[in-house]
């Protein structure tokens, strides 16, 4: 295995590097890669609205959950029943808006994630979104909604003297950057401690040629695909509007803000080429964070981590690991190891 990590005094923003892909995903992926991308595909149009979800009941046995209805969206607060009712740290709340393509409500993949950070991260609640989807919600209708939500939020983090975190894979990483970047042109609007982006989309065009390349191996999306979910959720906006793609929003606002941006891509991802592009532009304006970049990994492989795979497994440690840390130096002898 090839690490490699950048220096961690010469630069705010740090990647960590793995090139390590195993038996186990490799098998999983040739598995995948013939009808990969119809299992991303939704098999219902949902209604207009944010849609009351049902969370497994399997979440129930190592977390509490609380049901809440915000600026017209239902929330759904997920905690482990192992944390303790009174702590002298700060609390920490990790909103988290689950991928599918702005089309599909979370995966019992992204139930399990969500668990996995209630149970590793003391004194964290972890709240999903149930945002409304498209066809009926496009950005024009669901993007202001939205931005009132976040608004509440961080209003009830300030108050409550909570860290607040903006996390969410593909789709929904685009959506916890773009909210997070308009949130920063109000200067009456708290902004979050950081954002975690995992494999996000940030160009809705899908226009980069380096995707070309990459969809060969990809098991599980193509170009075509994530063009039409991207047109979907778009609607009548521009392209390049900055609230359904971050890469052409003003960067320089995150580090003027102190907002660290932290995140994670996949070699074997069409939608890489572009969230580096992104990273780099946040590298030169100076914006703090911490990146993953696993070569040879699909899109949001961290979410297979319930299957065991080595590669998965590591990197939802490695997650944990930068979340508890909140910007601090790793502290170990090898500046790229997860304990």
């Amino acid at each position: 295995m090839t690490l490699s990590m950048d220096p961690p005094k010469r630069q705010a923003l740090r990647v960590t590097r793995r090139t390590k892909r195993s038996f186990y995903t490799l098998l999983l992926h040739a598995i995948l890669k013939p009808f990969g991308a119809a299992l991303a595909k939704s098999k219902h149009d949902h209604a207009p609205g944010s849609p009351q979800l049902t969370p497994p009941k399997s979440l129930y046995k190592r977390c509490e959950i609380a049901e809440r209805y915000v600026e017209n969206t239902y929330l759904y607060d997920i905690s482990s029943k192992n944390t303790p009712q009174e702590t002298k740290s700060r609390r920490r709340r990790i909103v988290y808006f689950a991928g599918g393509g702005w089309h599909m409500p979370p995966s019992p993949q992204h139930w399990k994630f969500c668990q996995y950070l209630a149970h590793h991260l003391p004194n964290t609640v972890i709240t999903v979104v149930s945002y409304p989807l498209v066809p009926h919600n496009p950005a024009p209708i669901t993007f202001p909604q939205l931005l009132a939500l976040y608004r509440t939020i961080s209003s009830i983090a300030q108050a409550e003297d909570e860290n607040l975190i903006l996390a969410g894979d593909s789709s929904g990483g685009n959506i916890v950057l773009a909210v997070a970047l308009e949130a920063l042109r109000e200067p009456e609007t708290h902004p979050p401690r950081s954002v975690f982006a995992i494999c996000p989309s940030v160009d809705m065009a899908r226009n980069n040629p380096d995707m070309r390349e990459i969809e060969k191996h990809d098991p599980i999306l193509n170009i075509g695909f994530t063009k039409d979910t991207a047109d979907g959720w778009v609607g009548e906006w521009d392209l390049k509007d900055p609230r359904v793609s971050p890469l052409f929003a003003n960067i320089a606002s995150l580090s003027k803000a102190g907002v660290m941006v932290n995140g994670i891509t996949g070699g074997y991802d069409v939608l890489r080429p572009d969230a580096i592009l992104f990273r780099d532009k946040l590298e030169k304006e100076g914006v703090k964070g911490e990146w993953m970049d696993w070569d040879k990994q699909m899109h949001c492989f961290p979410l297979t981590f319930p299957y065991k795979l080595p590669e998965s497994v590591e990197c939802m440690r490695w997650i944990v690991d930068v979340i508890e840390r909140d910007g601090e130096e790793p502290q170990v002898s090898d500046p790229g190891a997860v304990k």
